[in-house]
């Protein structure tokens, strides 16, 4: 394995991360944990949003490496037999690239690579490397990691270089923080986010698990939202939505500091909050058991 210094924490040694058992670390302390959830895949905390492992015969492949401290890379390569050399970022965001350093190369598309491992706010005084390789890939690239294929499909939205990944063999969606059950805030425009939906609703017998930033779904999470966005195509404008807040949950760390969750964003890297927004362009619409808001400016696009 690619011999590798490990990302210094050691300046927020004294911030306190809450893990999901309520126990606490500190921040420059490596955390990890896995779940197997299919075979030859694994679910992996760090801190942030979930990473994932995937193998196949030859190799296996890292998909995004969290923002915690820590060799992540070092951590998969315990999990497999197979060679972990390589990551794929489903989109730029920091806690899904910061520990792309780790990998000998990194997958990812043009947009993410402009933005990948710019380190949040909550991340000052720590360096992170920028000089990895990275590979550009765009849709229709496969991965063959030997008996098993991933094919991306671009689909941006919550980011602009948003991918995801097709494991048909396993029969799973990598859908990064693109596709997740709960209420869908468009960034983009609504003709193209159905535009995109339909192009996995055509794949939609090859796969029945949605593996997500924040978890595993139902993979008719993608029908209920085609289903909403079709609706709202139809001419069903809905509600401009009520204001409101996403508070974060407050936690007192052992010192009487405030710790932040494994699983949560830091509040120093918030940068909305709907209150004092105009709601004017937003319109919310409910069918189909579950929600979309959308900007009406950016309908048509």
């Amino acid at each position: 394995m690619k011999s590798v210094k490990l990302i210094d924490f050691s300046s927020r040694h004294d911030q306190y991360i809450q893990n999901p058992d309520g126990s606490f670390s500190h921040m420059d302390e490596a955390y990890f944990e896995s779940v197997k959830t299919a075979p030859g895949t694994w679910r992996i905390l760090s801190s942030g949003d979930f990473s994932y492992l995937v193998e196949g015969e030859n190799e296996a492949l890292a998909i995004d490496t969290g923002y915690g401290a820590g060799n992540i890379r070092e951590y998969m390569q315990s999990l497999t037999e197979k060679p972990v050399k390589s990551v794929v970022n489903t989109h730029d965001h920091f806690d899904h690239t910061a520990n792309n350093g780790y990998f000998e190369q990194t997958f990812m598309s043009q947009e993410t690579g402009r933005l990948a491992t710019i380190p949040s706010p909550s991340f000052a005084g720590i360096t992170f490397p920028q000089d990895y390789k990275r590979i550009i890939i765009r849709e229709g690239y496969i991965f063959h990691l030997g008996e098993r294929d991933l094919e991306v499909f671009a689909f941006p939205d919550h980011a602009a270089g948003s991918i995801v990944l097709l494991d048909r063999r396993e029969r799973l969606l990598f859908s990064g923080d693109e596709l997740t059950e709960g209420e869908k805030h468009l960034n983009g425009g609504l003709t193209s986010f159905a535009e995109n939906l339909r192009k996995l609703a055509a794949h939609r017998g090859e796969f029945d698990t949605l593996c997500a930033g924040q978890g595993h779904f139902d993979a008719a999470v993608i029908d209920r939202l085609l289903a909403c966005a079709e609706y709202i195509l139809d001419g069903h404008e809905g509600k401009i939505p009520r204001p409101h807040k996403f508070r974060l949950p407050e936690i007192t760390a052992p010192d009487g500091s405030r710790a932040y969750h494994r699983q949560m964003p830091h509040p120093e890297d918030m940068h909305f909050d709907g209150e004092g927004a105009d709601m004017s362009y937003l319109r919310r619409v409910e069918y189909a058991g579950t929600s979309i808001t959308y900007d009406i400016r950016l309908r048509e696009k």
